[in-house]
């Protein structure tokens, strides 16, 4: 006598503190990213802050007189072959997931996972950087960024993002 595998389903609990640009949390039996671009420029005179933190009497001074700022060329050519395969079954069983905080172009991935053309480009200014963990005090600090270029943060991302991924029908 054969018998049949029995599959519990359990609940996920996902809890997911901070995502930064072009990042991911997938999960599922199939995941497919394809062709995901992104690209930022930010300027930012004061960054992040945990909770509870203490800022006093702070100067903070961001200039960023650019000429030309952030020309981005992204002229991707994306080529997607799909091969039909028999259908399987991906079963992923787990009961919780915990994510404190994922930086610009990361990810999480559950499951069968296929990812092709995934890029990310970031020219970031902060004249305080991120300050992570609670109860943090900053008191009497001055900050200056000067970030006076002709052209800044040029992007060129023409390239050619191929991938074959194998569905079932």
């Amino acid at each position: 006598m054969m018998t049949t595998p029995r599959t519990t389903w359990l609940p996920v609990q996902l809890q997911i503190d901070s995502v930064q640009s072009s990042s991911a949390v997938n999960v599922g039996g199939q995941n497919i990213v394809y062709g995901l671009s992104a690209h930022s420029k930010s300027n930012t005179g004061f960054g992040d802050l945990g909770s509870h933190s203490v800022i006093a009497y702070n100067k903070t001074l961001l200039n960023d007189a650019d000429a030309i700022d952030t020309p981005i060329d992204d002229r991707d050519v994306h080529v997607l072959a799909e091969h039909h395969a028999a259908p399987m079954e991906t079963h992923v069983a787990f009961q919780g997931m915990n994510i404190s905080s994922m930086q610009q172009n990361a990810g999480v991935f559950v499951g069968d996972s296929r990812i092709t053309g995934w890029d990310q480009h970031q020219k970031t200014n902060k004249a305080t950087g991120d300050v992570y963990g609670d109860h943090n005090e900053e008191v009497c600090n001055v900050n200056i960024n000067f970030d006076t270029d002709v052209i800044d943060a040029f992007i060129r991302d023409d390239d050619v993002k191929t991938g074959l991924f194998s569905r079932a029908d």
